[in-house]
């Protein structure tokens, strides 16, 4: 079982922005938490989401399209277990038809925790 840990920082002012946990099970399912510090409120079809390089990690969006609240986001990685030293990314989109604009909000590195 590996956990891993990330410090997610804006790359821009280095403010610390949240925090990325995962959890890897020895059958290569994998958990991760995401706390945003502070809370971001997404509407419409604007959605939140990490990434690394193997591609979306965990994704939230608005609820019911109306204004939405996030502090935390977690569930099952898309993108399987990312092992140590993988670098990671909080991305914000405004989805619809702007939903490839990536708006890169924290950077972190995951570290064996």
């Amino acid at each position: 079982m590996f956990r891993g840990k990330a410090e997610l920082t804006n790359p821009e002012t280095a403010e610390r922005v949240g925090s990325l946990t995962e959890t890897c099970a020895d059958d290569g399912t994998c958990h991760v938490r995401i706390m945003l510090e502070p809370p971001i409120t997404l509407s419409d079809t604007a959605f939140l989401a990490i990434t690394s390089d193997k591609g979306t990690v965990i994704e939230v969006a608005a609820e019911n399209g109306g204004p939405t609240e996030i502090c935390e986001f977690h569930g099952k990685s898309k993108s399987g277990c990312l092992p140590d030293a993988s670098a990671v990314s909080l991305v914000r989109s405004p989805g619809g038809q702007l939903s490839t604009l990536l708006i890169v909000l924290g950077q972190g590195t995951i570290r064996s925790e």
